[in-house]
């Protein structure tokens, strides 16, 4: 009989009782006992038998398609696969093409009926083992994400092994930060990859060999190995995973994603679920810079920002649309002999089609800067007006706080009262059937007052909590404006940050620039003429006055589309 010989070892398998060698000795040693002619041998090393995408198994499938083999040798049937249902496939596959499995410890032969079963109960055995050290493992790992345990830092760290402290490493760190100044400042992804390529910077998989191999004994790469390994080049996908790493401002999240390890399916993990450490380790980039990278990652791509090859993206690129035939405007720019680049916008659909479609809408670079800068201290100076009203709200509601609380359990006592109410008409309708309908209607009521007034006595209870919560978040917004501005300028992240995007309409001769941020500020319109003048200014107020109420008063659309 013709046979195939088998062996498996996985690192779950106790190395000295399984090692390879001692199965191949074993299963060649039964072949030659027996007289059979062995045609072949296959093993796969330190790989789960969970899964049969194993090129020990691949050779067996192909001498079994040749019609090469009768039979395949195992030390026990766990070697030739642990997941029960892919085994059980597997050993059918064989079956059909009248080729054995031999398992010697065992004493199975898949070609006797009377030991289907028991190889059946050995199949579910041997799943059952593996499934059982997953679960352990897991948890293993899952009760370290919990306790904050870093198992291998990421670029830029180093673990000591003995005291498990997490150190930055200097030169690797410089590196990180490098990467968040110039993506902040307006470089792309691609470009700063390329732009350490032509600096020889050398890849973080480089740096890392270097810092954790003993001296002399660097390892070289293999020789399969893809060109950018051999020549340790930055890739796209290293400076965008150092990019999205919060790790790098000093928190560490783990429990991101679970791969499950008997049929390797990942899924994420939502983002209440995971764990969360905060200032587990020493930042190498401050909160601030790592959250505007965040936004540009996400800004970036949803408005198909680019730039030229090699340099950073144009300030307001993406963020500009024409109010007239809703085209985006690109930059242009203008040399003036010694002088600096003047950049100015311009609508794409007069660019790519000529004034038979749109007019230019021109509008540089830097009045758009003094416009969002004086937007910015307007709105400044509103959310200081808003915050002074608030405070004084505040310290009236304080001061009449005792006939409030009379009021409140005046409306406690209404609800204890229609709840009586709401019994007794339920018992009249069980009573008088014949009307039912008007009942009813009349339960109807009662519940939506009941409704009502628990709704106002809940919003009654939490309006201490709510307007200090609403003094702490305008308190916190105001820092930020007074942060944003403190340099007299706003930065690419912030503005990006702020502006959701600017419309620019041409009315007859006239810019009308709307600015649009990114949360629910004052909308205003501020109208200039072609040099810059303001000549229009139309907005909405906050605050009245008159009766201490706050109501937005909406532009028109009239007002929006200047007519």
């Amino acid at each position: 009989m013709r046979v195939w010989l088998y062996a498996r070892l996985s690192r779950d398998d106790d190395q000295e009782m399984n090692s390879l060698e001692n199965q191949r000795q074993l299963i060649r040693e039964f072949a030659e006992k027996n007289g059979y002619e062995i045609v072949g041998e296959s093993f796969d090393d330190n790989i789960s038998g969970m899964h049969f995408n194993r090129p020990g198994i691949e050779e067996i499938t192909s001498a079994v398609e040749e019609k090469r083999i009768d039979a395949v040798i195992v030390k026990d049937m766990s070697r030739l696969g642990r997941h029960r249902t892919h085994t059980a496939i597997y050993l059918d596959f064989l079956r059909e093409r009248e080729v054995r499995v031999l398992s010697v410890t065992e004493n199975f032969d898949t070609s006797k009926d009377a030991d289907d079963l028991m190889i059946g109960f050995k199949g579910l055995f041997n799943d059952m083992y593996v499934r059982d050290i997953a679960c352990k493992i897991h948890a293993g790992y899952e009760q370290k994400q919990k306790d904050g345990i870093v198992v291998v830092p990421p670029f830029g760290y180093f673990k000591d092994k003995n005291s498990g402290e997490i150190r930055i490493v200097p030169d690797h760190a410089a590196i990180v930060r490098r990467i968040f100044e110039l993506y902040v400042g307006g470089y792309g992804i691609k470009a700063i990859s390329k732009m350490f390529n032509e600096e020889g910077v050398p890849s973080p998989g480089a740096l890392k060999q270097r810092l954790y191999a003993k001296p002399g004994k660097e390892k070289l790469p293999k020789p399969d190995a893809p060109k950018s390994v051999k020549l340790s080049l930055w890739e796209n996908t290293a400076v965008k995973r150092i990019l999205q790493n919060e790790f790098y401002c000093g928190t560490l999240v783990c429990h991101k994603t679970y791969v499950s390890k008997i049929n390797h399916i990942k899924k994420e993990i939502p983002p209440e679920e995971q764990y969360r450490h905060e200032n587990a380790v020493p930042a190498i980039v401050s909160r601030e810079i790592w959250e505007q990278a965040q936004l540009l990652l996400f800004e970036k791509p949803k408005r198909n920002v680019r730039a030229s090859a090699g340099k950073p993206c144009h300030r307001y690129a993406g963020l500009i649309r024409c109010g007239d035939c809703n085209a985006s405007f690109v930059c242009r720019t203008r040399k003036w002999g010694d002088k600096p680049d003047r950049y100015e916008y311009t609508c794409n659909g007069n660019h790519r089609y000529g004034k038979s479609h749109c007019t230019p809408h021109t509008i540089r670079e830097e009045v758009l800067d003094d416009l969002i800068y004086q937007e910015l201290l307007d709105l400044k100076r509103y959310a200081k007006d808003n915050f002074a009203q608030v405070d004084r709200q505040m310290k009236n509601w304080l001061a009449h706080r005792p006939s409030a609380e009379k009021k409140l359990q005046e409306m406690e006592t209404s609800v204890a009262v229609r709840k009586k109410d709401l019994e007794g008409l339920l018992l009249e309708r069980i009573r008088d059937p014949g009307h039912a309908e008007i009942y009813t209607k009349m339960i109807t009521d009662c519940e939506s007052d009941i409704a009502d007034l628990q709704m106002k006595i809940e919003e009654f209870k939490n309006l201490d909590e709510t307007v200090r919560q609403r003094k702490k978040e305008m308190k916190k917004s105001m820092e930020l404006l007074d942060a944003i501005v403190a340099d007299g300028a706003v930065s690419d992240a912030n503005l990006r940050m702020l502006l959701d995007k600017i419309v620019i309409f041409d009315v007859g001769g006239r810019l009308k620039v709307q600015i649009f941020l990114n949360s629910d500020f004052r909308r205003k319109i501020d109208c200039f003429d072609e040099s810059g003048n303001l000549t229009d200014h139309i907005a909405e107020s906050w605050w009245h006055e008159d009766d201490d109420t706050w109501a937005k008063m909406p532009l028109t659309e009239e007002d929006l589309q200047g007519k």
